[in-house]
C-alpha cells in the first residue's frame, strides 16, 4: 500500500476545512499549509500536520511540499484571496496568480507529487448570453472575465492548464460555484447573507439569481478529482440556478423569520448601487449595495455540471437540505438565536 500525504492549502478556509475533514474521515494522511499565524488555524482538525508559510514565498511552498522518503503526494491547492471589489487588487493577483505559479514549480520539482488539483472558480469561464448553461472551456482569457478575482483565477487556471498539457504535470481543475453550508466560522459572504435575513436585517431583495452549491459537495468534488479528475481536464461544480426570492423564501421557511415583501428590480438596483457608490467616495465609507453586487445577480448564473456528474461521481443536494443544516449549525454557534 502506497504511503499517500495529501497536501492541503486554504486549509484554515471554509472549503480547505471541509476537504481536510473529508480526507481524515477516510483514514487519508493531510498535510495543510496556512499563514503564520492565522487565527482560523484552531479550526483545522488536530489529527492534520499544519505548516505554516506564505504562498507567495517559494522557500515556504518548497518546505510544504518536502516530505520523507517513500512518501507520494498529492496537491489540493485550494487556497485564495476572495475579493468583492471589482478594483485590480495586488494582493489578489500576487497569491492567486503568483501563488498558483509556486505551488506549480514545486509540483513540477517534486517528482514524489503525483497530482496538482487546482481549485479555480466558475468566475474565470467566460459568460454566456442566459438561457445557455455554461460548460467548461479549453482557453482561459482573462479579458473574458469581471472583476479582479475571476481574472485572477483565469490567469492562474491558465497557468495549469498549459503546465498539464505543454509540460506534462499530472494537474486538473475543478470550478466552484457560490459556497454554502454549515461549518464556516469565518462567516464568509453567503453565510453572512443567511444571518442578515434570518435577523431581519435585510428588510429589502433584489431581483436576480445565484449559482451556490453545499459546501460538502464541493469538498467530496475536490477530492473526487484527486482520485479520478483527467490530466489537463476542468470540472464546473455547480449547482442548479436560484432566483433571490426562491433563496430568501427556503431561509424563511426553514428558519422561521419573517419573509422579505419587497424586491428591487435590478434596473432599479443598478442606479440605487450607482448612487450610494458615489456618496460613499465623498463620505469614504463602505457603500452598502454596489453595482458589481447587483452585477453578479444580473449575470446568468447557470452551468452545466453534467462532466462532474459522469466523470467524477459529482452530486449536489437540495438548496433546502443545505440551509436547514446551515440554520441548525448556526443556532448550535449562537450566531443566530
Amino acid at each position: 500500500m502506497k504511503n499517500t500525504l495529501y497536501l492541503v492549502t486554504g486549509a484554515a478556509g471554509f472549503l480547505g476545512g471541509h476537504v481536510c475533514r473529508q480526507l481524515i474521515e477516510r483514514g487519508d494522511k493531510v498535510r495543510a499549509f496556512a499563514l503564520p499565524g492565522d487565527k482560523a488555524i484552531q479550526f483545522i482538525p488536530k489529527e492534520v500536520e499544519v505548516v505554516e508559510g506564505n504562498l507567495c514565498n517559494l522557500e515556504d511552498v518548497d518546505r510544504f511540499f518536502t516530505v520523507p522518503e517513500g512518501t507520494e503526494t498529492i496537491c489540493l491547492h485550494i487556497a485564495s484571496v476572495v475579493t468583492v471589489s471589482p478594483e485590480y487588487n495586488p494582493l489578489v493577483m500576487n497569491v492567486n496568480v503568483g501563488g498558483t505559479k509556486n505551488i506549480i514549480l514545486c509540483c513540477q520539482k517534486h517528482p514524489e507529487c503525483k497530482k496538482l488539483v487546482y481549485c479555480s472558480s466558475t468566475g474565470a469561464i467566460p459568460e454566456e448570453k442566459k438561457g445557455r448553461k455554461m460548460k467548461e472551456v479549453i482557453y482561459f482569457d482573462e479579458d473574458q472575465t469581471v472583476g479582479c478575482y475571476s481574472r485572477s483565477k483565469a490567469i492562474a487556471s491558465q497557468a495549469v492548464l498549459d503546465a498539464a498539457n505543454k509540460e506534462g504535470l499530472n494537474a486538473c481543475i475543478v470550478h466552484p460555484s457560490g459556497i454554502l453550508g454549515p461549518e464556516d466560522p469565518a462567516v464568509g459572504e453567503t453565510t453572512k447573507t443567511l444571518i442578515d435575513i434570518i435577523n431581519g436585517e435585510m428588510p429589502m431583495g433584489m431581483d436576480g439569481s445565484f449559482n451556490l452549491c453545499d459546501v460538502r459537495d464541493l469538498a467530496a468534488g475536490c477530492i473526487a478529482a484527486a482520485d479520478k479528475g483527467r490530466k489537463g481536464e476542468c470540472y464546473i461544480l455547480a449547482n442548479e440556478e436560484v432566483s433571490f426570492r426562491d433563496f430568501t423564501k427556503l431561509v424563511c421557511d426553514e428558519s422561521g423569520c419573517k419573509p422579505i415583501k419587497q424586491f428591487l428590480p435590478i434596473k432599479l438596483a443598478y442606479a440605487l448601487a450607482s448612487m450610494m457608490e458615489k456618496l460613499a467616495k465623498k463620505s469614504g465609507k463602505q457603500p452598502m449595495m454596489t453595482t458589481f453586487s447587483v452585477y453578479n445577480l444580473d449575470k446568468n448564473n447557470a452551468f452545466d455540471y453534467s462532466k462532474a456528474q459522469r466523470e467524477l461521481g459529482y452530486t449536489t443536494r437540495p438548496y433546502a437540505e443545505t440551509i436547514r443544516d446551515e440554520i441548525a449549525w448556526l443556532k448550535q454557534e449562537g450566531k443566530i438565536a
